[in-house]
């Protein structure tokens, strides 16, 4: 019997996206997934951790507890994420995922910066962060303070609000173009780590571009930070400490919490997301925390709208750090940490930006009679008022508006975009009849009488082996709504049983006991430590009796905790410089204020007449240089003819001081006597050297008058007919002469961070504007979507009319129909949609929490970014929709 001869292997696929793989167990939905012993799982793992590392009860003093605390659990588990990170898979590197992030945030803030000039949104917006920020502490008998009635508090939470939008927008835009400049020099996803090793210049620019999202992530850490100083759930773990040197407020760690602290894994997680310099690295941190909200949902509900919302902006920020490192990952860590950075000119301009923006964002003087009620910012002419005095304020700092010193002028025009057609044949099967809730049937159902999809039957309520097929009680009818609740049912509303962390964190008599005495042993050891509780002072005999207390928690947590600090103030700033580098002319016009009181009246007449000079001079030559430019406003022959007319006792020094004598004459004809006098002996002195070209006198902005050739015999005429005796005109006109435009080179156009998604991609053909219309997709919206999209759009057909909330999950039933896909493994309320076709840029959205229900003003914003982003028009939906 021949031997079988081994089938074909199919090729090898080309594809190099990860495969998400879901979990192997099966539960039931919102289950309580415990061990035998009753542990999560992660407890368990750390449990083994545990025992593996330290033996069967853990360290010291620990070993007598029954319960494993939250901290020990965190640093277990962060330990061993480190460990496996070193030989595991590293994020691969993605340069179209990567732009695809940086577009997303570039976007969701210049929508933050649109939102602000919006009147419909502004109030709303505002109320809520001043809510977030200044929630009040509640005192015995008294209510909390409202916020909103402190005027000099809501313009200072406005002003920093705009000033940290216009910075992060201007940060991603410089992100992107460094990122694409570096795919315009040949960086590549398969040969990226080979090019940083070789090319030394792209490996310079590649290591600043890194270093910046670093920089943006510690800016998004530290308003995480101040976030959670204000939350009813983590305020608690912060307290002020004032400088004595700067007076400046930082927020740092209250120790008098620190067995709270302990006991709780999740708040673990928080305080050292909230705190910078930790030993974790942050993507571990973000693994172990959607562990956590997973393992028990309802704690998720701890965090507010506000807090949520940047816990999933840094998410982000941590995701394009991941995949940016990876490159980096083949080079040596000293070469990586010590290869000589040179900041670039366009980040020294953002950190100058910074320092002028921030100081404009002190001035609210003038801007709280504005907004005083709040409630009147929803008149556009009193939110037009205010963005003008904010402008003005700005000007007054470094004399330009927000826009024109963040360099975002032109980026609030944008033009819709929607590439995606949908299919004819996709199309001819809606319309023959598959227009429902329910996928169309892999075979068409047909019989003598009908064709189509087969007759729906009920739904009965069994555990899946009963056979009847009448219809379902009553009840269970009566239980299911309209709004698809039953398939997209919310863990809020799932009645599961309580899984939060509270029942992980109880300790019994015994345990509580020992903890309080290690608790007081911790904080003597502090106390004997005279600069302990100075968070900036150095505190070396502490770790020297920490050192003999290694099995004391507490004390490692407060040797941990000591010293980290994160500023108060809500306007971000990434510089410790506190001047530019580049002076504007505000502030020249300010260091030169005093000079230009005292100076004489002829100087302050040339600062008038010339702003663009820096240096007030008294002498009459440098006035002249001043006054000649002006022989380019007028080098026509009626100033000519004016000068001999005043001057003619002088017929033969016409030719040479009549074109600068001009405008003197024309400007200030009575000052300008006394020095024709003077400048009567000037020429008669002999002028040895003689200009080569006509560009050092004539044409020279600045240029003497004592250089210029005086010829032996003087007679009247103009200065054309001088200039064509001596030769001259040649050189004048081959100055300004232009080459020819057909043998001009092509400039090369300077590229936005969006151009990389438009270049190299298939233009639009006519066979794709035959294959359907523009907004065909809308045809791919089955019934009750379209209600959705109807209450999305706010048509007139709106049976809600714009006043009725919308479910998170019936938001993305209209996204996936849409064509859009989304990744909703970040952490935080942040999800980006990416379109079906490539050449439309992402959307970033906020998910609502802790409820997921979209109330109207947020829809009302969703809809505005979607019509805006894609030019979604009511219109376009009723011609599809027919």
């Amino acid at each position: 019997m021949p031997p079988k001869t081994a089938g074909s292997k199919p090729p090898p696929s080309t594809s190099r996206d990860l495969v998400p793989v879901g979990p192997r167990q099966v539960f039931g939905k919102n289950a309580v997934r415990r061990d035998a012993n009753g542990n999560k799982p992660s407890t368990a793992r750390a449990l083994i951790l545990r025992n593996g590392k330290y033996g069967a009860r853990g360290t010291g003093e620990v070993m007598m507890l029954n319960k494993m605390s939250g901290r020990e659990k965190l640093d277990l588990l962060a330990d061993d994420l480190i460990e496996s990170s070193k030989t595991a898979l590293a994020t691969p590197f993605r340069l179209d995922k990567c732009l695809k992030i940086i577009e997303s945030q570039y976007y969701a803030n210049l929508d933050e910066i649109n939102d602000l000039q919006d009147p419909d949104l502004f109030y709303d917006k505002i109320k809520a962060e001043v809510q977030a920020r200044h929630s009040g502490k509640k005192e015995k008998g008294k209510a909390p303070p409202d916020p909103l009635k402190n005027p000099t508090l809501v313009a200072h939470t406005i002003t920093s609000r705009i000033h940290n939008a216009y910075m992060l927008a201007a940060a991603w835009r410089m992100v992107g173009e460094t990122l694409q400049e570096l795919e315009e020099q040949g960086l590549d996803d398969s040969t990226a780590r080979e090019d940083l090793k070789k090319n030394e210049k792209m490996r310079s620019r590649y290591l600043l571009l890194f270093d910046t999202v670093n920089v943006l992530a510690q800016a998004s850490q530290e308003r995480l930070g101040l976030l959670a100083t204000s939350s009813a759930e983590f305020s608690r773990y912060f307290r002020t400490s004032k400088d004595t040197e700067t007076n400046q407020l930082d927020y740092v760690f209250q120790y008098e919490y620190l067995r709270e602290l302990h006991k709780s894994f999740l708040d673990s997680i928080i305080v050292e997301l909230c705190l910078p310099g930790s030993t974790i690295p942050r993507r571990i941190l973000y693994l172990i925390l959607q562990e956590a909200i997973e393992e028990s949902p309802r704690d998720a509900n701890k965090f507010p709208q506000a807090l949520w919302d940047a816990i999933g902006d840094l998410s982000v920020t941590v995701q394009l750090q991941a995949i940016l490192e990876a490159p980096l990952l083949s080079l040596e860590e000293e070469v990586v940490k010590n290869f000589p950075r040179q900041k670039s000119s366009e980040y020294e301009k953002w950190e100058d930006a910074q320092i002028h923006s921030q100081e404009a964002a002190q001035i609210t003087a003038n801007l709280e009679k504005t907004i005083s009620p709040l409630d009147k910012t929803k008149d556009k002419a009193v939110l037009d008022g205010m963005w003008k005095v904010i402008n003005q304020n700005c000007r007054h700092v470094c004399g330009k508006s927000l826009d024109a010193l963040w360099q975002l002028e032109k980026a609030h025009t944008r033009v819709p975009q929607w590439h995606a057609r949908m299919d004819p044949k996709v199309k001819k099967q809606t319309e023959a009849g598959y227009d429902s809730d329910e996928p169309p049937n892999l075979v068409p159902f047909k019989n003598k009488n009908k064709s189509g999809p087969g007759a729906r039957r009920a739904i009965t309520h069994d555990d899946g082996n009963d056979t009847d097929g009448s219809m379902p009680s009553l009840q269970t009818v009566s239980d299911s709504d309209d709004e698809d609740g039953d398939e997209f049912e919310s863990e809020e509303e799932s009645g599961v049983e309580d899984d939060s962390e509270a029942s992980d964190s109880e300790y019994d008599t015994d345990d509580e006991d020992q903890l309080r005495e290690m608790f007081r042993e911790a904080m003597d050891t502090a106390a004997a430590t005279p600069d302990f509780f100075d968070p900036r002072a150095a505190a070396s005999e502490f770790d020297t009796l920490a050192a003999d207390r290694k099995g004391n928690p507490f004390i490692k947590m407060l040797g941990n905790l000591r010293g980290r600090m994160f500023s108060s103030n809500p306007a971000m700033k990434t510089t410790t410089r506190t001047t530019p580098k580049r002076p504007t002319k505000a502030s020249k016009a300010k260091a030169t204020a005093a000079a230009a009181d005292g100076a004489q009246p002829g100087s302050t007449k040339a600062t008038v007449e010339e702003v663009s000079d820096e240096e007030e001079t008294t002498t009459t030559t440098k006035k002249k240089k001043k006054k000649k430019p002006k022989k380019k406003k007028k080098p026509a022959a009626p100033a000519e003819g004016q000068a001999p007319d005043e001057d003619g006792s002088q017929p033969p020094q016409s030719p040479v001081i009549s074109p600068p004598m001009s405008p003197i004459v024309t400007d200030a004809p009575a000052s300008p006597e006394t020095k024709k006098g003077k400048k009567k002996e000037a020429p008669k002195s002999p002028v040895k050297t003689r200009s080569p070209s006509i560009g050092s006198s004539v044409s020279g902005a600045f240029g003497s008058t004592a250089s210029l050739p005086l010829p032996t015999e003087q007679t009247a005429g103009s200065a054309h007919k001088y200039l064509k005796t001596e030769g001259l005109t040649g050189g004048k006109s081959k100055v300004k002469s232009r080459p020819d435009p057909s043998n001009l080179a092509p400039i090369p156009e300077k590229k936005s961070i969006f151009s990389k998604f438009k270049k190299d991609k298939p233009k639009e053909s006519a066979a794709d504007k035959a294959s359907g219309n523009k907004h065909s997709f809308f045809t791919r919206l089955t019934k009750k979507t379209k209600t959705y999209m109807h209450q999305l759009l706010n048509t007139a057909e709106d049976e809600k009319k714009g006043l009725a909330p919308m479910k998170w999950e019936n938001f993305l039933k209209v996204m996936r129909e849409m064509g859009f896909e989304y990744d909703p493994s970040t952490a935080g309320s942040s999800v980006r949609f990416d379109p079906p076709d490539p050449r439309d840029p992402p959307i970033t959205f906020h998910k609502p929490h802790p409820d997921s229900t979209i109330y109207p003003v947020m829809l009302k914003e969703y809809g505005k970014k979607l019509k805006k982003y894609y030019g979604w028009a009511e219109e376009d939906f009723y011609r599809a929709v027919g």
